[in-house]
């Protein structure tokens, strides 16, 4: 392992950058790697049965357009 020097400003920025208790070595190379090598990771779980469900129920109700609603309640 290598060692840099950094001006402070430098260093705080990277400080800023930090994920939770990330090293400053994982934050370097995760800043520096290309964005194509990179795995983006979902931070939000996502009930997809759910979400699949939800979807074959809509696509069985009758939807209506802007203008029905309008006309429906007439606003």
């Amino acid at each position: 392992m290598q060692t840099i020097e950094v001006s402070d400003m430098v260093y705080q920025e990277i400080l800023s950058r930090r994920k939770g208790r990330e090293s400053i070595s994982k934050t370097l190379e995760r800043e520096l790697m290309p964005k194509s090598k990179t795995v983006v990771i979902c931070e939000t779980a996502v009930n997809v049965q759910g979400v699949d469900e939800m979807v074959r129920r809509t696509n069985k109700e009758k939807t209506y357009t802007s203008q029905e609603l309008r006309a429906k309640y007439g606003v």
